[in-house]
């Protein structure tokens, strides 16, 4: 059951939630809608063991040292 409410938001909200429309009789409902679901189901996408790994291999290869400078980087590589 739907639940009624009035919300305020500043102008330059209300301009943002404007541009978000994808057809001109959209609502602020669909758009709110629409953009908490897209969040919340990128928000749930979770890492996987192998980029946990990843990550804190990073991590360690930072702690020791095992880092290039971009300048260092792109001599090795021979791009200058």
């Amino acid at each position: 059951m739907p639940v009624e409410a009035t919300i305020r938001v500043a102008p330059e909200v209300k301009g943002r939630l404007d541009k978000l429309k994808k057809y001109p009789q959209e609502t602020y409902n669909e758009v709110i809608d629409r953009l908490t679901r897209d969040a919340l189901e990128e928000a749930a996408e979770e890492l996987t063991e192998e980029d946990i790994r990843d990550i804190e291999e990073a991590i360690e290869d930072i702690k020791a040292g095992r880092v290039y400078t971009t300048k260092e980087l792109m001599r090795e590589l021979g791009i200058d």
